[in-house]
């Protein structure tokens, strides 16, 4: 699949329209993260270019809410047994329980934008697991579930500190050769997007993914740490 790429031994990066979604193939499958709607297939038809079916799906984690990454859940929980998993503060609005925010910050973007955004909602689905900080999942030899909130109230981050590697969705970006602070079109709150970029430059990593660009796959902790250090 044009785009796809293995980043580490069991790990995978998948275009799905806009965002990327990431597989953990291991003896059971993670995802994380679903791309826009009608990203599903996509996903499914490169885990079975793996070899690999979607009954083999024991996980389907979301970093946080946005269009952009729940787009493909609906399908994939359909498709398998994979228990549907995001943080706590994000379920009532991705199973239909309230209204789902839309991604533009700025009134008069939110408006223009407003028929794309009615389009490009996906089917909603139900959550199996509430995430809090601290949850722990059994792949990649253990990924902690960091709260990293800002980009959206409940956004979240996966650390597997076995395997030297971050998963941090949006809560980051990769741009100009430097890493940055998730765009303000599309962050709720950017001083607490700066604690959660500061939270994070705490853990020791080699490997940084992110949802929008390509991965660091070496000294990424070093680098956070210093673009932690230069925040205001």
């Amino acid at each position: 699949m044009r785009g796809a790429k293995q980043i580490a031994a069991n790990l995978y990066q998948i275009p799905a329209g806009g965002a990327c979604a990431f597989l953990v193939v291991e003896d059971r499958i993670t995802v994380i993260d679903a791309g826009r709607r009608g990203s599903g297939p996509r996903i499914l038809e490169y885990l079975r270019s793996l070899g690999r079916s979607p009954e083999e799906i024991s996980y389907i984690i979301s970093t946080h809410y946005h269009l952009d990454h729940i787009g493909g859940i609906a399908h994939l929980q359909a498709a398998s047994a994979g228990r549907v998993a995001v943080h706590q503060s994000e379920a009532p609005f991705v199973q239909g329980g309230k209204p789902l925010p839309g991604p533009f910050q700025n009134p008069l973007l939110a408006f223009l934008m407003a028929p794309f955004v009615r389009l490009s909602r996906p089917p909603r689905f139900s959550v199996d697991l509430c995430l809090q900080d601290g949850d722990m999942f059994e792949p990649l030899g253990g990924m902690e579930v960091v709260h990293t909130p800002g980009h959206t109230p409940g956004s979240i981050s996966l650390y597997s500190s076995s395997e030297g590697l971050l998963i941090a969705g949006d809560a980051l970006e990769f741009r100009r050769g430097r890493l940055q602070l998730p765009s303000r079109l599309f962050t709720a709150d950017m001083a607490q997007a700066k604690e959660s970029v500061r939270r994070l430059a705490g853990l020791d990593f080699e490997v940084l993914c992110l949802s929008h660009y390509p991965p660091l796959l070496k000294n990424a902790s070093q680098a956070l740490r210093r673009f932690s250090e230069s925040l205001n």
